[in-house]
C-alpha cells in the first residue's frame, strides 16, 4: 500500500511576525535545526500561533528528531484540538516511530475532521502495519467515492487482497487497468489474484495484456509474476532482472530454480546479487544451502545465522562440518523433522553418547528404513556391545546398498564382537575394497 509522506500543509493567511517569516525561510532552505529554534522563539512570545506549532513539528520531523516532533504536534493539538493538520502529522510521526496503533488513532481523528484522500490512505497504511488488514480495507471502502484517484483505487484493491477479499479486489483492479492500461502494479496484483483463484491460464493472459501496454522498468514485475506461473521461468527471470537490477525477487527465484536443479554453483551469483539488493532472511537461507552443497561450511554458517530461525538446521549442519558438534546439537533442540533427527543421532554417536543415539535413531530407522540412518544406528549398537542387533540392521542395509563401505565395516566389527572371525574378516576386506580407511587400518594394510 502506498505510504503517504509528511508534508507541510498550507499555512493560514495571517499576518506573520518578522521572526515567523525568518523561521519559514529557514525551513524552506532546509536548515531544520535553526528553523526549530526560530519557531520556539515565536511560541515563547505567543503560544497560540498555529503556524509556529505546525512549523516546529515539521522542522523537527525533517531533522529526524521524532520524539520532539511528536511532542510538538501533541502540544499543537492541546491548543488547537480540532486542527486536521495536527492529527494528520502526528499520525505520520507515530508511523515513523513504529507505533501504528497510535498512528491509526491520529489518522482516524484527521479523517473525522476532513475526509481527504491522503488521510484515508494514511489511516489504511497504519492499520495495515498494525496487522489489521480487514480494518484497513474497510477504511478505504468507507472513504471511496467516484472522484477518488487511481492511486486510491489501487490502494483499496491491495487492502482488499491483504484482507483475503480477492474476489472483491478484482473488479477494482479491472477498473484501474481499464482507465490506465500502463498501471503495472494493478496488472501484477490482478494476475496474482486470478492464479490464486485457480485461473492460471487467465492470469497469464492478463499478464500478456499488461506487458503489451507497460513499458520500461515497470515491466520487470510483470515478467517476474509471469515467471512464477510459467513452466519455463528462467528466461523470464533473467529478462526481469536485466530490466530492474533492484528487483531482488527475480534474482532470488533464479537462484532458487538453479539450486533445486542441483546447480549450486550457478545459483550462487544470482543469490548473492539478491542478497546485496535486499538481505532478506529467505535469501540468506538459500545462500547457506548453496554454500553447503559447494563444500563451504564457513560461508554456510554465516548466512544461515543471518537467516534467523528458518536457517537453524542449515546452521547446525554447517557447525557439524566445522567441528562444532556441541553447538550443532544445541541448535537442533526443538526441531523434529526426520533430517534433524538423523543429524542429531549422528552427533550423539560422535560425541560418545551411544545410548542416546540409539534412542533417537531406532524409531527414525523403523519409520523409514533409511539405509544411512541404519548405518549410524548399527554403529551405535556396536558401540554399546549389542552386536546381534547391529548385524540384523546391517544385513538389511546391505540388501539395499551392497556397496556401502561403512555398513561393511560396521558389520565386520559386529561379527568380531560375536566371535565370528572368518565372517568378520571377509566383511572388513569388502569394506577396504570399497575404500574404507578404517577397515584397511584394522586389517593392517
Amino acid at each position: 500500500m502506498t505510504k503517504p509522506l509528511v508534508v507541510l500543509l498550507p499555512l493560514l493567511g495571517l499576518a506573520l511576525a518578522a521572526s515567523l517569516e525568518e523561521a519559514e525561510a529557514l525551513l524552506r532552505a532546509g536548515n531544520y535545526a535553526q528553523a526549530a529554534l526560530a519557531y520556539e522563539e515565536v511560541l515563547a512570545q505567543d503560544y497560540r500561533r498555529l503556524e509556529a506549532h505546525l512549523g516546529l513539528g515539521v522542522a523537527l520531523f525533517r531533522a529526524g528528531r521524532l520524539e520532539e516532533a511528536r511532542f510538538a504536534f501533541d502540544q499543537m493539538l492541546r491548543v488547537f484540538p480540532d486542527r486536521y493538520e495536527g492529527h494528520f502529522n502526528l499520525g505520520q510521526v507515530y508511523l515513523r516511530l513504529g507505533k501504528p496503533e497510535e498512528a491509526a488513532e491520529a489518522f482516524q481523528k484527521a479523517v473525522s475532521l476532513k475526509p481527504t484522500e491522503e488521510a484515508y490512505l494514511a489511516l489504511a497504511a497504519a492499520l495495515g502495519q498494525a496487522g489489521k488488514a480487514k480494518e484497513a480495507a474497510e477504511a478505504l471502502k468507507k472513504g471511496f467515492s467516484p472522484e477518488r484517484s487511481l492511486a486510491f483505487r489501487l490502494a483499496l484493491a491491495q487492502a482488499l487482497y491483504a484482507a483475503g477479499s480477492r474476489a472483491e479486489a478484482a473488479p477494482v483492479l479491472y477498473g484501474v487497468v481499464n482507465q490506465d492500461p500502463k498501471a503495472a502494479e494493478a496488472w501484477e496484483l490482478l494476475a496474482r489474484i486470478l492464479a490464486e483463484e485457480g485461473l492460471k491460464g487467465r492470469a497469464l493472459r492478463e499478464l500478456d495484456r499488461g506487458l503489451a501496454q507497460v513499458e520500461g522498468k515497470a515491466r520487470a514485475r510483470l515478467l517476474l509474476r509471469k515467471a512464477l506461473l510459467s513452466e519455463a521461468p528462467e528466461p523470464l527471470l533473467k529478462e526481469a532482472y536485466a530490466l530492474d537490477p533492484g528487483l531482488w525477487e527475480a534474482a532470488f527465484h533464479l537462484g532458487q530454480i538453479r539450486l533445486r536443479a542441483g546447480d549450486a554453483k550457478g545459483a550462487l551469483a544470482p543469490l548473492l546479487a539478491a542478497y546485496r539488493a535486499s538481505p532478506e532472511p529467505e535469501v540468506a537461507q538459500a545462500l547457506a544451502a548453496a554454500y553447503l552443497r559447494l563444500g563451504d561450511p564457513q560461508s554456510a554458517y554465516r548466512y544461515a545465522g543471518e537467516a534467523g530461525p528458518p536457517g537453524t538446521f542449515l546452521k547446525a549442519q554447517a557447525a557439524y562440518l566445522l567441528g562444532k558438534k556441541e553447538e550443532a546439537l544445541r541448535l537442533l533442540e526443538g526441531l523434529s523433522t526426520p533430517e534433524v533427527q538423523a543429524l542429531k543421532g549422528a552427533l550423539l554417536l560422535e560425541l560418545g553418547r551411544a545410548e542416546e543415539a540409539v534412542g533417537v535413531l531406532r524409531p527414525l530407522y523403523e519409520a523409514g528404513r533409511d539405509p544411512q540412518v541404519g548405518v549410524n544406528l548399527a554403529a551405535a549398537l556396536v558401540a554399546l556391545g549389542r552386536f546381534g542387533e547391529a548385524e540384523v540392521v546391517l544385513r538389511e542395509v546391505l540388501q539395499r546398498l551392497p556397496k556401502e563401505a561403512a555398513a561393511w565395516y560396521n558389520l565386520g566389527l559386529a561379527l568380531k564382537g560375536l566371535n565370528r572371525e572368518g565372517e568378520a574378516e571377509r566383511a572388513l576386506r569388502q569394506a577396504a575394497a570399497l575404500g574404507s580407511k578404517e577397515a584397511r587400518a584394522l586389517l593392517g594394510r
